[in-house]
């Protein structure tokens, strides 16, 4: 059956999107892995950084293991294709993901606090403001899917995990810029800020850009 031309431009919108987010998710794994190499490991191989984070274990730990497990849990969270063929499996990791979230944001929190340097104020209230908005968001996406309203669901859990990715984002940013704590603090807040606006902008970006008929 030849293929009309109709039918090419009805194909051609969802292939474009495949490739796009292909493409998004491959540059977020690659800043993940610049962040791992060029930051986290070096931070680690610090004789001071490792003596301090073995006073915490009890902080750090479950810290770092909630932080990765929503960082590695989120991307599942957007497959279609997971969700149609296994939806009780797509339940059961969204709720691994929120309380990975309800684990690692209040405990970021208290680390940014325990330091008990008078430098790292900016610091704590950037991840005052961080962690809140991430356990907002992750509340929110929860909430919708548990009253059924999967679309809007599906709209906060991009923020929440756009939210999450800050982690990764921050970082990232830090390797070719250095800057203060200040500069940092401000850092945080900007980005967080910026992960709930762009999903926004994405979302409306029809309403945005093209007049009713």
């Amino acid at each position: 059956m030849p293929v009309t031309s109709a039918s090419r431009q009805v194909s051609a919108p969802p292939a474009r999107h495949s490739w796009l987010k292909l493409a998004l998710w491959t540059m977020m794994a690659a800043m993940t892995l610049s962040v791992i190499f060029y930051s986290e490991i070096p931070l680690l191989r610090q004789t001071q950084e490792r003596s301090y984070l073995g006073t915490i274990p009890w902080l750090i730990i479950p810290h770092i293991a909630g932080g990765i497990t929503a960082l590695l849990s989120g991307p599942l969270q957007f497959s279609s294709r997971l969700r149609r063929r296994n939806p009780r499996f797509h339940r059961i990791l969204g709720r691994v993901y929120v309380l990975s979230v309800f684990i690692a944001a209040p405990l970021a929190v208290v680390l940014s606090n325990h330091r008990h340097d008078p430098r790292a104020i900016y610091f704590v209230a950037a991840n005052i403001v961080q962690a809140g908005t991430w356990l907002l968001v992750t509340t929110a996406a929860f909430l919708t899917a548990r009253n059924r309203h999967f679309q809007q669901h599906r709209e906060w859990m991009v923020r929440s995990y756009a939210v999450t990715f800050t982690f990764v984002s921050t970082r990232a940013l830090l390797q070719p810029i250095r800057h203060g704590e200040a500069g940092f603090a401000m850092e945080i807040i900007v980005i967080t800020f910026m992960a709930i606006l762009i999903p926004d902008i994405a979302f409306h970006w029809r309403e945005l850009t093209a007049r009713r008929s």
